[in-house]
């Protein structure tokens, strides 16, 4: 078989097609695995925050919580996006329109 032989060039790129889909695929389960972990420690962290708002001396407190939990929701929500968007790519999911 020659070197440059055009069986041999579709193989190499199929492969190099399997890897990105690979990576899109393991990107997508990190960044979901991760987009549930800022959802627990967003919810921790508000219901602490609640917790703390009822005391006049910890409210200070409160609000620092309060904002590192906003925090981990909009981290939570940009990683959310980012598996959705890399499962697409990956999974090659497609819309399909009914007329």
């Amino acid at each position: 078989m020659a070197r440059d032989s055009p069986t041999r060039t579709r193989i190499s790129t199929r492969l190099g097609d399997l890897g990105a889909v690979a990576t899109a695929r393991l990107v997508a389960v990190v960044a979901a695995c991760l987009a549930v972990a800022d959802g627990f420690r967003w919810g921790n962290r508000w219901y602490v925050s609640s917790v703390f708002a009822g005391d006049p001396e910890t409210q200070g407190h409160a609000l620092e919580i309060l904002s590192s939990a906003h925090s981990a929701l909009v981290d939570g929500l940009v990683e959310l996006s980012v598996a959705a968007v890399a499962a697409v790519i990956g999974w090659r999911l497609r819309v399909v329109r009914h007329a």
